[in-house]
């Protein structure tokens, strides 16, 4: 099982985001943003993971457009 804290999320997270449809990106986009936002405001340890999720598919998005 792969955490947060494992270097090996980040590629697998990557990886799996190149697998996903473009509306799966664009939700998953939407939804660590705004986790990430909450978790901003209120202290959690978790939003970097967060907004990791959110850049990770913007990436992922930017790279189909091109």
């Amino acid at each position: 099982m792969v955490t947060y804290n494992d270097n090996a999320w980040h590629s697998d997270t990557l990886a799996r985001f190149r697998t996903l449809s473009r509306d799966q990106l664009e939700y998953i986009r939407q939804d660590a943003y705004d986790a990430a936002r909450v978790g901003d405001s209120i202290g959690n340890p978790k939003a970097g993971q967060y907004w990791d999720e959110y850049h990770y598919a913007s990436m992922a998005l930017k790279e189909r457009k091109q």
